[in-house]
């Protein structure tokens, strides 16, 4: 079977695109996309396809203008339009705290949503391929990973508004290349796939090709197989959950869900996850921001059923129960509008109109005492801690147990002790880990649970500076 077969065959079975339908290709001139665009320039008129070839320059690299005209030439070679954005994605990365993976990806689907909705296009082609999955399965496991990291990516999926689907994610990287070789296509490489800086490029270039040459060299198509497996359950146990969702709702509209409370109580933890998942998704847009440590508070909500507890999601979303309800709504300015809620990075900064906040990993040396003392500065013990790190403000029922205490103390009993003015209170960001517990207060108390002890191998300095007026 040729790849064009292959190719042909995926996009059916899978249901990946109908007859009359238009497409947006996203397409970075390198092998995987430019194979995508040739394939579908076969494909285009059996099926009756529009598209569209979306290409994005990130500015990363000196080439990348280079980049975008070639791929503009290759585009109209096949008499597709096309459309070329650029966007300074190292300036955005830089001031809103993310890797550069993380953050060329937000900046293309925001990019990419914006121009589905001008021209009308609802489905979106990206180039990911089969070694793409296997890696990031490998990727979703190391950080650590539900069910749902198991499967690597969906051959289709929704996402900002959008519906996303992979037609190349059968076909091994071997097989993409050959058939640049072969059809003479040419494309542009991106050198940072070689260097290995990045986690991903490490499972890719380093970690994968030890597993096939001294444990089995057929790791790539047992991890794509599991992967596939699991996909079925998981889409299973969707389905399920989802139906329970629909039964959980009182009430439902654009600015909030409310779901019944003793409903939620009866169901079975993992049904639960995933209906918090469906409320966050439909509200939201995606559950990109949603970690193990707001599951682990949202199930607190439901179990204890106490009335007038809120949690803050990233994205002015907050969830809230009131009486005999769970209420998901969009944050229209809870606690003054100061409500806030970012991930921290080690080595990493947050910076706000308020503060600044930072996060490095800190040598073993007897430096680090003469830094604890310091009120805008905290050194904790690496090893106690489970990231992601989290600064969120504080929430009520907040406690933590302030250095060298032994038992716990609410938050606000312990601002009020240190004369912290009411409206200050709010604009202090909370650090916690994923584990949901509270690490500093910042620019006041550690917690002594993640004091340096003789145990230590790790130190982690998190500062801050205050930058806002009153």
């Amino acid at each position: 079977m040729d790849l064009l077969e292959q190719f042909e065959n995926y996009i059916i079975r899978e249901k990946l695109i109908n007859r009359g339908d238009s497409l947006i290709l996203g397409v970075s001139g390198g092998p995987d996309s430019m194979t995508m665009m040739d394939l579908f320039s076969h494909v285009k008129d059996k099926y009756d396809l529009g598209i569209v070839i979306f290409h994005l320059n990130h500015r990363f690299r000196q080439e990348a203008k280079a980049e975008a005209l070639f791929v503009e030439k290759k585009a109209k070679y096949y008499g597709f339009k096309v459309v070329i954005e650029e966007f300074d994605v190292p300036e955005y990365i830089k001031k809103e705290d993310l890797s550069p993976e993380e953050g060329a990806r937000k900046v293309r689907f925001k990019l990419l949503a914006k121009l589905a909705e001008k021209l009308d296009i609802k489905k979106i082609a990206v180039a990911h391929n089969k070694d793409d999955l296997v890696e990031t399965v490998f990727l979703n496991l190391i950080r650590g990973t539900g069910i749902k990291g198991l499967t690597g990516i969906d051959p289709v999926s929704e996402n900002y508004g959008l519906t996303i689907i992979h037609p190349l994610l059968e076909i091994p990287r071997k097989s993409i290349e050959y058939y640049c070789r072969e059809k003479g296509l040419e494309t542009r490489l991106d050198a940072s796939n070689k260097e290995n800086i990045y986690t991903r490029n490490k499972i890719r270039n380093l970690i994968l090709p030890q597993i096939e040459e001294d444990i089995n060299a057929s790791v790539k198509d047992v991890v794509y197989r599991m992967a596939n497996n699991i996909r079925e359950e998981e889409d299973f146990l969707q389905r399920y959950s989802y139906t329970h969702f629909k039964d959980c709702i009182v009430e439902r509209n654009e600015e909030k869900i409310i779901l019944s409370l003793p409903k939620l109580q009866k169901e079975e933890r993992p049904i639960r996850r995933r209906i918090i998942q469906n409320a966050v998704k439909e509200l939201k847009g995606n559950i990109i921001d949603l970690y193990s440590v707001h599951y682990q508070a949202v199930e607190k909500l439901i179990i204890t059923g106490e009335t007038g507890k809120t949690i803050t999601l990233k994205g002015n979303n907050i969830i809230r129960t009131s009486y005999k309800q769970l209420i998901f709504e969009k944050d229209k300015g809870i606690q003054g509008g100061f409500d806030f809620s970012y991930n921290l990075a080690i080595p990493g900064k947050i910076e706000t109109k308020d503060f600044i906040l930072s996060a490095e990993f800190l040598e073993m040396d007897t430096q680090w005492r003469k830094l604890a003392v310091k009120k805008n500065t905290c050194i904790c013990d690496f090893g106690k801690i489970e990231l992601p790190l989290i600064a969120r403000n504080r929430q009520q029922g907040d406690s933590f147990i302030p250095f060298g205490m032994k038992g716990s103390k609410k938050i606000k009993d312990f601002l009020i002790d240190e004369k912290v003015p009411t409206r200050k209170r709010d604009k202090i960001p909370i650090i916690m880990d994923n584990t949901g517990e509270i690490i500093w207060v910042a620019g006041y108390r550690s917690d002594d649970r993640f004091k340096v002890d003789n145990k230590t191998e790790k130190l982690v300095k998190l500062g801050i500076i205050f930058t806002g007026g009153d």
